[in-house]
This record gives C-alpha cells, sequence and structure tokens, in this order.
C-alpha cells in the first residue's frame, strides 16, 4: 500500500507540474521575447530580424511556433532593404535536439513570402552571412516537410544586371533520414508554367555542398531533365550534370526565344568551373537538322562568350531562323527598279562574342545543297566575319567568305565567293539569278564590298569585280532575243527551238563606286564570236555595253552588225551601232583580243599580229589574260582598282571541254539574284 501510495503521488505531482507548465506556457505573453530572438539572429547573421505581427506558441512534444509579419534584412550592398519578407510562417519544432544546439523542424508552412537573392559586383551573394567579426555562415536546420504557397522567389545579377522571377504557386518537400528532399514544385516564370518534380540534397548542402540534384520537369512546352551534382552551389561553381532538353514548337527562356519552328532536343554533359560552362559530348535536333559536338559559354568581362565546335549529317539554315530571300517578279521591289531599296536592319552585334567552326555533310540554304560543307565565322567587338563556307556543290567546288561591321554606321560589308566547276544551271539559281544558260563547268569569282544599308545603297556604293565563266552549253533563246536582238539568227545557228549552242563564254567587269567597267566580254557560238565592252550603272540601273560580232557563217556574215545595249535593267534596250559597224574585216581579230584583255594581249603575246583569235576564242583570249600579273582581291578592292583576275586561264581551259544539260525557264531577275546574295 505504501508504494501504491508513492506512485499516487508522483502521478499527482507531474499532473500538476504540468498543469502549471501549462498554465506559465499559456499566460506567458512570447511577443515580449522577440527582441531577444533578433538578437539571437543578429548575432548569428550580422543582420536585422523584424517580428512585426504575433508570436504563438502551441504546447506538445513538438512545439508549434507561429509568426506573422516578418522582415529579414538584405545585404548592406544590397539593392533592397529586406532580403526576405512573409506573412505568416508556422514552424512544428522537436524539443530534443535543442538540448544539442541543433534545430529540427518537423514541420513548416510558409506563405506570402516574397525573396530577393542578388548578388553585389563582385559576384558574393547576399545569402552568404555571418555577424559583423566573425564572418561565419548562419546555422541552417533541418526540416521534415515544407509547404509553401506563393512566394516570389527573384533572382539579380550584380555582374551582369540580368534579373528574373519566379513565382511559386505551389511547392511541397519532404526530407528523409539522410536529409534528402523530394518536392513537387508548380510555379510561373517567364510567363510561363513551370513544373518540376525530383530529389534535392540536404538543406544544408545548399551553402557547404556538394548539392545532388535529380530533376525532372517543364517550362512550358520545354521539357527537361537534370542529374549529377554542384560542388560548391552558393558560388554556383563545380557543375557536373547531364542534361536533356526538348520542345516541339519554339519557347523563350530567359527572354531568347528558340529559333526556327522546332521540334528541338538537345543532350550532354553540363560542366562549370570559374565561371565558363561547357556542354561536352553535345548532341540534339533543331527542325530537321542534327548536330553533334561541344559548346562553351563564359560570362566575359565585356560581353558573354559562345564557342561552338559541332558537326551535322543535315544542317537547314531555315531550321535556325535563316530563310533565303526570294527572288523574282513578284517578289521584287515596287518602284519598278531592280534592287530593293527597303532598308536593312542591323542591330549592333556586340552583346555577345562567338567562335564557331561547323561540318556538314548536306548543308541547305537555297535550292541546291551544299555537299561536306564547312562554315567557320567569328563574332567580337560586333564585328561579324564569316572566314569560311566551302563544300562541294553540284558537281563542283563552292567557296564564300565575307564581314560585316555592325559598329559603324553605315555596317561596312564585304562578300567574297567563288564557285569552280560547277554546272552553270544550279550555280545560277544558287545565286539567285535566272537559270538562262546551262553548262556542265562553270566558274564565278566575286568580291564587292559596300555600305550595307538597303541592296540599292550597297549596289551604289559598291567596289570590287566579277567574273564569270562556262564551257560548252546552251542559252535560253528568249535571253538571247532580249540581250542580241537582230543578232539572233546568228547566235542562234545551229541550235534549237528552245536554246542556242554555246562553245564558251566569259565575262569580267571591275566595280568602282557602283559602276561595272566591262574588263572583257567573249561570247563563241557554232554560229558567230561576239566580243562586248563597257560599262553598268549600279546607282541608276542602267546598261551602256557594245557588242562586236563575227559570223562564222558566209551565208549569215550580213547580219554581224556591232549592236550598242541600253537602257535599264528592267527595260534593257538594243539597237545597231551604224557606225561602228566593221563587219568580218581583219580587224575583228585584234579587236577582240584588245577588248577581251584590255588592251594587254597584243602587247604580251603578239596575238594581236596574227589577227586570228583561234579556235575558242574564250581560251585563248583568257589564257593570255591570265598572263598579265594583278594584286590581291582583297587589295583591289582597297584601291577601288582591279587588273585582269589571275588564273582565270587555267580555270576557262578546264570548261572549254564542257557539255550541255537541259534548259530552265527564265524565273528570276538579277537585281532580284543580288538580293540573294547580299539581302539576308
Amino acid at each position: 500500500m505504501r508504494l501504491k501510495t508513492i506512485l499516487a503521488g508522483l502521478v499527482m505531482l507531474l499532473v500538476a507540474l504540468g498543469a502549471t507548465v501549462v498554465a506559465i506556457v499559456k499566460s506567458t505573453d512570447f511577443n515580449a521575447y522577440k527582441d531577444w530572438v533578433a538578437g539571437q539572429v543578429k548575432a548569428a547573421t550580422g543582420r536585422d530580424l523584424v517580428l512585426a505581427g504575433n508570436v504563438d506558441v502551441g504546447l506538445s512534444l513538438s512545439p508549434t511556433v507561429t509568426v506573422e509579419q516578418v522582415t529579414f534584412r538584405n545585404a548592406e550592398w544590397g539593392t533592397e532593404p529586406a532580403m526576405l519578407r512573409f506573412g505568416k510562417l508556422t514552424a512544428e519544432i522537436e524539443l530534443l535536439p535543442l538540448l544539442s544546439d541543433k534545430i529540427v523542424i518537423k514541420r513548416l508552412i510558409l506563405s506570402d513570402a516574397d525573396i530577393l537573392l542578388e548578388t553585389n559586383p563582385e559576384d558574393v551573394g547576399n545569402w552568404v552571412m555571418g555577424s559583423p567579426g566573425g564572418g561565419s555562415t548562419a546555422p541552417l536546420p533541418h526540416i521534415g516537410e515544407i509547404t509553401i504557397e506563393k512566394l516570389s522567389l527573384r533572382y539579380r545579377n550584380g555582374v551582369t544586371g540580368a534579373a528574373q522571377r519566379l513565382d511559386i504557386d505551389q511547392l511541397a518537400a519532404q526530407s528523409d533520414a539522410g536529409g534528402a528532399i523530394t518536392f513537387a514544385l508548380k510555379a510561373t516564370g517567364d510567363n510561363q508554367p513551370i513544373q518540376i518534380d525530383g530529389v534535392l540534397g540536404a538543406l544544408s548542402r545548399f551553402a557547404s555542398g556538394p548539392l545532388p540534384l535529380d530533376l525532372k520537369g517543364n517550362l512550358g512546352d520545354l521539357t527537361f531533365a537534370v542529374k549529377g551534382e554542384i560542388r560548391e552551389p552558393a558560388a554556383l561553381d563545380g557543375i557536373a550534370l547531364d542534361l536533356s532538353l526538348a520542345a516541339p514548337k519554339p519557347v523563350t527562356i530567359a527572354g531568347i526565344t528558340l529559333p526556327g519552328a522546332g521540334p528541338y532536343r538537345l543532350a550532354g554533359n553540363l560542366t562549370g568551373e570559374d565561371g565558363a560552362f561547357q556542354l561536352r559530348g553535345a548532341s540534339g535536333v533543331v527542325g530537321e537538322s542534327d548536330f553533334t559536338g561541344d559548346l562553351a559559354f563564359r560570362p566575359g568581362e565585356q560581353r558573354p562568350y559562345l564557342g561552338l565546335r559541332l558537326a551535322s549529317t543535315k544542317l537547314n539554315s531555315k531550321d535556325f531562323g535563316l530563310e533565303p530571300v526570294l527572288s523574282g517578279p513578284d517578289e521584287g521591289p515596287a518602284d519598278g527598279r531592280a534592287f530593293s531599296a527597303e532598308p536593312w536592319v542591323i542591330p549592333p552585334l556586340d552583346f555577345l562574342d562567338a567562335d564557331v567552326a561547323w561540318t556538314a555533310q548536306e548543308f541547305n540554304h537555297g535550292p541546291y545543297p551544299l555537299k561536306n560543307a564547312s562554315i567557320e565565322m567569328t563574332l567580337a567587338n560586333g564585328k561579324l566575319t564569316l572566314t569560311s563556307v566551302t563544300g562541294n556543290l553540284v558537281d563542283g567546288r563552292f567557296a564564300a567568305a565575307g564581314s560585316l561591321d555592325s559598329m559603324q554606321s553605315p555596317p561596312p560589308l564585304l562578300a567574297r565567293l567563288r564557285a569552280d566547276e560547277v554546272a552553270a544551271g544550279p550555280l545560277l539559281e544558287t545565286m539567285g539569278l535566272a537559270s538562262v544558260l546551262t553548262s556542265k563547268n562553270a566558274n564565278l569569282e566575286v568580291e564587292l564590298a559596300g555600305p550595307a544599308q538597303s541592296l540599292r545603297s550597297l549596289m551604289a556604293g559598291a567596289n570590287g569585280h566579277v567574273t564569270f565563266e562556262a564551257g560548252r552549253g546552251q542559252l535560253q533563246n528568249d535571253f538571247v532575243r532580249l540581250l542580241f536582238a537582230d543578232l539572233f539568227s546568228l547566235i542562234s545557228f545551229g541550235g534549237s527551238n528552245d536554246a542556242s549552242q554555246v562553245n564558251c563564254l566569259a565575262a569580267r567587269f571591275v566595280v568602282e563606286n557602283g559602276i561595272a567597267v566591262s574588263r572583257g566580254i567573249v561570247l563563241d557560238t557554232p554560229g558567230a564570236t561576239v566580243l562586248g565592252s563597257g560599262q553598268i550603272d549600279l546607282r541608276q540601273e542602267r546598261l551602256a555595253l557594245h557588242l562586236d560580232t563575227q559570223s562564222k557563217q558566209i551565208n549569215l556574215a550580213n547580219l554581224a552588225v556591232p549592236m550598242n545595249v541600253g537602257g535599264t535593267f528592267a527595260n534593257p534596250s538594243v539597237t545597231p551601232d551604224a557606225l561602228g559597224a566593221v563587219g568580218n574585216t581583219a580587224d575583228f581579230a585584234t579587236r577582240a583580243a584588245d577588248i577581251a584583255t584590255l588592251g594587254v594581249l597584243s602587247s604580251v603575246t603578239g596575238l594581236g599580229e596574227s589577227k586570228d583569235l583561234g579556235p575558242d576564242p574564250c581560251n585563248a583570249a583568257l589564257d593570255q589574260g591570265a598572263k598579265v600579273k594583278e594584286t590581291s582581291p582583297g587589295q583591289k578592292i582597297q584601291d577601288g582598282a582591279g587588273q585582269v583576275i589571275e588564273g582565270i586561264g587555267e580555270g576557262a581551259k578546264s570548261i572549254g571541254e564542257g557539255t550541255g544539260e537541259t534548259l530552265e525557264s527564265i524565273g528570276k531577275g538579277i537585281g532580284d539574284g543580288l538580293n540573294d546574295l547580299f539581302g539576308n
């Protein structure tokens, strides 16, 4: 009986003590301790904590603390006074861990919160905290479950000035015994819905690292998966992540919209060290284009840098938003001119530096693909330099290069293009020109420089040269009638109803300040040899050419009358030159040679004394003209002058044996074709 009485007494004592504790807790105003709590936070973090609302405590083995209207001060260098604000916070805290100086929150419910994360110009985050003298980081609690409703998370980069915002509608997270956090997030960012599910490392890892993560989700129509770890998450350094992205159509990420129409796929290993990021072993798809290789990105001191080293089996420029400019009467300027005056909008390109090396088994930009293509280009200080584009066009070789300095006004444009042994029809169509000529082999060399304000401005201020050669083939009769008028019967001798036979065709023009001066036009057909001279005014789009003809058919000799080609590109006129008629005199060979080689052929070769151009006037004239030394193409543009194209004679020899191909109809104009070359 005595033991029973003692136990009963102990129970009564414990009940009395419990009742006393409850009475004390209920009678205690915890708001009186707000200053003490704020002082403890100040000592631990060096920042002020303001508890403007009520503080309530619910008594149990896991007490519940509810606080309202809380503000946590930002770093001294912060752009706003508060780093964190929230309307209400409820935390269920375990008591026993407090005895070992640990904070274990069993459940945390947060609502109506606003968090500002930012870095200063030295790239130090405002989340790095410590007491004024201690410099230690604030201890982070272990949290079992988190529920968040209506939270705005804002980030500002103090180095670049970039700002982003994430509005969280709902976040539910739960940590296991090891601290790993499993969570589900629904939010809105950049006006797009966001949903993320996955696993993160313990909350303490956000400060000390390494932070493992395994996430999947979507940003609007973009789906993604990320798995790996970040060694130093506070500094966003030591990144090693497997990344994959996919989207069926264009999406906008951080203000950047994906080019083309999609779909998009990208996968690779993302690494980041010392502010430089690389995507190694990348593979992806943009529309019909595919690629593999490496991508590099770093912020840079003045502007970001992007480096691409990629290879594709198929690469189409339209998949990246670079559609070829259409040519033809329907797409020409409405004022009846050949060259459009529509202004080119060229923004400053100093927002990024880039270095691109891209190879492709097939590169499409226009009607014919470039096989085994190689593209190299750089962007530095606002100047875009196309180092080279090379590849096989049909059965020949194609190369292009150029530059555009967007930081000058107007931006100067330099374009170089060369094609060797390319079928004439596809070559002309690739340039956006009418396919009036078919020939198995043709050579083209173009180098032009001018102001990139509009196509009309570029042509009006152009300097450079244009050279074209073609071997045996056919000319459309519609074009022959248009350009040669009364000479049609002579030139079309031996041809068909649709086309005239051509043994060879060659033309050179040197362009100075918008005036293209002929350095020789040679057309040889079974019926006649035609030599041209004169100039083309690209500024006013006017023609001023003279054609001399030598008949190869005695019964048609009376048709070999010199012709003047005048008028405009849109309305050319062809009239006989009665005063300049020379018929089939012996002087034709000398005149032809001098026209074709700027008068140097006679003095260099003595061909003028022989009065004989031989069986192949194009090869003979151009072969001898090739012996005249000239400066480099770049020097010619700088000097505003030009000589006979070096090496062109060998090219003419190689095309002299070409054979003809099937003709295609005239559908595009020369002026609109130049728009395709320079208008993009």
